[in-house]
């Protein structure tokens, strides 16, 4: 999923959340605000991963042809302040587990490898939200996230090949979603986010990851 994707995604929400926006400041705007603790399954997607482990690699003197998973589905937990109908505050834990890669290796020594790509973060997002009635609302995304990430090969044939190395990155995260009330405490999800960067192009080989979920929110009022 491209970024020109994610964005036109994130327009058509902004466009209905306008065109929403009188029938929100009519409606009962019962959302309520207080705390609120969320839970989702991810779906994530990090496009030429493969490529970009090479270009790690190379940086480490391997000159290397590798695949790698390019989708991966863990949870993901969010713990949220509502300060209004329209605005609240997360933290946010998101993991991107084993996704598994394979790499030929023909120098400084000819090998085969196999290993894994894995990542987990930890941020803090600001919420902008639009009721439309008494139980939908879409809401836009913006913050920053701690992403640390792992790469690790080891040889499959009894080669030298051993490496493992990690680095912490920082990136923007940019989403929108909808949520359904089910019930006065219960909210169900659906979003989208994009992450900028994650991992280090020197030692990990760094990706933009998109993340599809669908979760619940259980707020304490």
């Amino acid at each position: 999923m491209k970024l020109n994707t994610i964005w036109s995604f994130i327009g058509m929400l902004s466009l209905a959340g306008g065109l929403a926006a009188p029938a929100a400041r009519a409606a009962d705007a019962s959302s309520g605000t207080g705390l609120y603790l969320g839970g989702s399954v991810s779906f994530s997607h990090a496009s030429d991963l493969g490529a970009k482990i090479d270009s790690s690699l190379a940086s480490q003197g391997y000159n290397s042809s590798s695949s790698a998973d390019s989708w991966n589905t863990n949870g993901s937990l969010r713990l949220g302040y509502q300060l209004s109908p329209n605005f609240a505050l997360e933290g946010t834990y998101d993991r991107v587990g084993n996704m598994g890669v394979q790499s030929s290796l023909s120098s400084p020594t000819a090998d085969t490898a196999l290993g894994n790509w894995k990542s987990y973060g930890l941020g803090l997002h600001a919420l902008g939200i639009v009721p439309i009635d008494s139980q939908w609302s879409v809401y836009g995304r913006l913050g920053v996230e701690q992403w640390h990430t792992s790469l690790n090969l080891t040889s499959s044939v009894g080669g030298p090949t051993s490496l493992s190395n990690s680095d912490d990155t920082t990136s923007l995260a940019l989403g929108a979603g909808v949520s359904y009330a089910l019930t006065r405490n219960v909210d169900a999800t659906a979003e989208l986010i994009h992450y900028t960067r994650v991992g280090d192009p020197a030692s990990t080989g760094r990706t933009g990851l998109n993340q599809f979920s669908l979760g619940l929110r259980y707020h304490f009022q």
